[in-house]
């Protein structure tokens, strides 16, 4: 039984559903093309802790990350009691509430969001429990704390032999990783960023430090250049596993490998990341392979997305494991065909 710490956001997000596309500016007659609203839980650290929580057998998963004492943290509160998440490490703020994001969600389950609130922004060195960290067998972050505490942390599991994995969101904070060609990011066990992610950290390698002409170059690129240079990241830097969206995973085990992922029907791909970390990182500590950790992460974020909100729709272990089981009966693998299993 392993014990995995995740740091992290924990937010409130209100998620617009629109009956089309997203409008090109912010009219009345835009307005109309919401369909409907909801209050979700959400935050990258806290999806994360919560993914990891369902796809876990016997793990113990602590969160550490910082809330107000409003109605909002103490929903996020109780959503933690619900899966029996430990939260001892979570810090409540009494003059600060609680983070939050406003999403918009497409009919083809596209989301653009912004995000607000300072609680994330609070989460220093100090602010997290030594006790908990010392006791970690896996360590997972984000990039939204302050750039110190990633840095403090990245350099606390260096030296005590802890695995690590980064997510490196978002990209601007995340460019701390490329500094001296790459020091931080070699250090982690495993980077799990998106194709976003994935091509601003090339570019930050490669000396470009504006996000702004980043993510303009990132529009310019045809997506299978795209792709082709995240492969080139993932051949010098083993340990990064990117997530392409709907084109799967592409990651380094002796060789790129471009897996693609599950069949599915994509409703809302909120926290689609955020549950195939969660996945990945509980198949991690059950000893399995890069291979079946990729799996697991595919499988569990194409059932995922088939349900709306951040949290909503993540899978178990045991549900996760009997979709893959199903799908090698329909799509057997070249060795059940060759009958080798």
């Amino acid at each position: 039984m392993s014990k995995i710490v995740v740091i992290g956001s924990a937010n409130m997000d209100t998620t617009h559903y629109l009956r089309g596309d997203f409008p090109e500016e912010c009219t009345q007659e835009s307005l109309n093309e919401i369909e409907r609203t909801a209050r979700v839980l959400g935050g990258k650290g806290a999806n994360q802790a919560r993914a990891t929580k369902l796809q876990s057998k016997d793990d113990k998963i602590y969160f550490i990350g910082c809330i107000g004492k409003d109605e909002a943290g103490l929903s996020i509160l109780e959503e933690f009691k619900k899966v029996n998440l430990n939260f001892s490490g979570v810090k409540v703020l009494d003059k600060t509430a609680t983070d939050g994001r406003i999403i918009y969600v497409n009919k083809n389950g596209d989301n653009r969001m912004m995000g607000y609130g300072d609680c994330v922004k609070q989460l220093t060195p100090d602010m997290i429990d030594a006790q908990i960290l010392e006791a970690a067998d896996i360590v997972a972050i984000q990039m939204k704390m302050p750039p110190e505490t990633s840095r403090f942390v990245i350099e606390y599991c260096r030296e005590h032999n802890k695995p690590l994995i980064i997510d490196p969101t978002p990209p601007e904070k995340a460019s701390i990783l490329a500094e001296n060609n790459g020091e931080l990011l070699r250090q982690a066990t495993y980077l799990t960023p998106n194709e976003e992610e994935a091509f601003a950290l090339v570019k930050f390698l490669e000396g470009k430090t504006s996000m702004k002409e980043i993510n303009e170059e990132f529009k310019r690129t045809p997506k299978e250049k795209r792709l082709k240079m995240i492969e080139g990241l993932v051949e010098g830097y083993p340990n990064v596993v990117a997530t392409i969206g709907g084109d799967g995973v592409i990651y380094n085990n002796g060789k790129v490998i471009r897996k693609a992922t599950f069949p599915t029907v994509c409703k809302d791909s909120t926290g689609a990341g955020d549950t195939f970390n969660g996945a990945f990182i509980a198949s991690l500590a059950r000893g399995e392979n890069i291979d079946k950790a990729v799996e697991y992460g595919l499988m569990a974020s194409s059932i995922k997305v088939q349900y709306l909100g951040a949290q909503n729709g993540v899978p178990t272990y045991e549900e996760t494991k009997k979709a893959i089981d199903k799908s090698r009966r329909t799509f057997p693998t070249k060795d059940e065909d060759d009958g080798n299993r």
